[in-house]
């Protein structure tokens, strides 16, 4: 049945559309056992947590999980990598190497990761292969490409750049080489020897779970590690502006616009940027495609997807568990912000302290780079302040919206944490539109 249910966080002109017609196949399959199952989790979970704790059930429960082997070879900085992993999909009471047990996850290890010689990390995303598809079967594509992510510390897995397209291989700044990955069947007996005997996983469980709420991580029985894993990964897909799409950009922008700009999001500007989001929608929609910024044209709607499908090709590639279905990728570059959590001491008092003496913000950066960058993600944890005279002051300093680092976007906000605190879409002159998307790494009852 179906691991996970959900949709890639995106903010285009086109909305969520592009996403919800492959999931509404893949959410009909999983609808009526995905909830006979959750329904049982509940009620184990519910008796659990009145003891004050989870624990591990030794009721005779059948265990209705599936099980698959991850295989991927690769190379890091031409050192030659080999990850087996077996993944299970709702599995019924799990113990792990530190101890601790919980009664069922969906989709585990939902990344898996190991340090690599010069102490970064190499972390893959398993795809949702919970319904038997394989490579032998045809279910998972021959040239499937998983998600994969480099983080810079492998002790703290904060920080990564993400390669979500095969774009990203192909740039001078890659520092992978991927090679083949294949899906095959497993038994349960196998993901319990692998979860004893394998490798340890990178990712640990705390770090894993540390995006959520102080109630959600005392459910789990773990203590908030400070950077959490950084599973969002942040992006701008960029695309080349047609003739009819120029002309209503040209209608829009200030006349005083730098080379990037943007409309403002605040309360006052929300009839213009309405106007101008649904000209451009239109546009696409009567001519029917779009065009990647490199020149290649993909179907109006087309070139993204959720990292549970793995990662998409420039020129298309089957996703995982819809066969017959194929999608090219976008043309991505990846962002991220000042505010960002491994940028912030992790002792709170000297993290406290740091939030005082700061006197701006960057919202959002994209690196594009004369598309060098193309095909990555920035993948993080924003920071909030640790009080809440803190936010209000943060809040209120000048903040930034800016390009490589230097080229400031004109009509971006000009503050931090107001609920309008981030340009969706910037313009490269009258050419070319950047639009904000979110790939996030975790899964439905996840755990790594």
């Amino acid at each position: 049945m179906l691991c996970v249910e959900r949709q890639v966080g995106i903010t285009t002109f086109a909305n969520v559309f592009h996403t919800e017609q492959s999931l509404r196949v893949r959410t009909a399959v999983a609808a009526v056992g995905g909830f006979i199952l959750l329904a049982l989790a509940w009620v184990a979970a519910t008796a659990n947590q009145r003891m004050g704790q989870w624990s591990f059930t030794k009721d005779a429960y059948v265990d209705r999980g599936t099980y698959f082997r991850l295989k991927v070879d690769f190379a890091y900085k031409g050192e030659q990598q080999h990850y087996d992993i077996v993944v299970g999909c709702n599995v019924l009471n799990i113990h792990y190497k530190d101890s601790s047990s919980t009664y069922e996850a969906g989709l585990i290890p939902t990344v898996w990761g190991q340090r690599m010689s010069d102490n970064k990390a190499v972390v893959v995303r398993a795809p949702d292969a919970c319904r038997g598809d394989t490579t032998a079967n045809g279910g998972v594509p021959a040239d499937f490409l998983p998600v994969m992510v480099v983080y810079d510390n492998a002790d703290t897995v904060a920080f990564g750049i993400g390669y979500m397209t095969d774009d990203a291989y192909r740039s001078p700044k890659s520092v992978l080489r991927f090679d083949k990955a294949t899906v095959e069947r497993a038994t349960r007996a196998e993901f319990d020897s692998f979860r004893a005997d394998g490798p340890q996983n990178i990712v640990t469980r705390s770090q894993y779970h540390s995006a959520q709420n102080d109630y959600q991580l005392g459910l789990l029985g773990l203590t908030r590690t400070y950077p959490a894993f950084g599973r969002s990964c942040s992006a701008f897909s960029r695309w080349r502006l047609s003739g009819p799409e120029r002309e209503i950009v040209r209608k829009y922008r200030p006349s005083n616009a730098a080379r990037y700009w943007t409309i403002s999001q605040t309360l006052l500007d929300t009839t213009t940027q309405a106007s101008l989001t649904s000209e451009i929608r239109e546009a696409r929609k009567k001519a029917k495609k779009q065009t990647r910024d490199d020149g290649l044209a993909l179907e109006i709607n087309g070139g993204f997807w959720d990292p549970d499908f793995g990662a998409l090709r420039r020129d298309g590639v089957q996703l995982v568990g819809l066969r017959g279905s194929t999608e090219g990728a976008a043309a991505f570059y990846p962002a991220d912000s000042s505010m960002r959590q491994d940028k912030w001491p992790v002792e709170q008092a000297a993290r406290t302290a740091a939030y005082e003496t700061l006197q701006s913000v960057i919202t959002t950066n994209v690196d594009v780079d004369d598309g060098r960058n193309r095909g990555f993600a920035y993948c993080y944890l924003g920071d909030r302040p640790p009080t809440k005279e803190l936010r209000d002051k943060v809040w209120a300093l000048p903040a930034t919206t800016t390009i490589d680092g230097k080229e400031v976007v004109a009509g971006a906000p000009e503050h931090w944490g107001y609920g309008f605190d981030r340009a969706e879409f910037v313009f490269d002159g009258d050419e070319y539109v950047l639009e904000r998307v979110l790939f996030n790494l975790e899964s439905t009852r996840g755990d790594p």
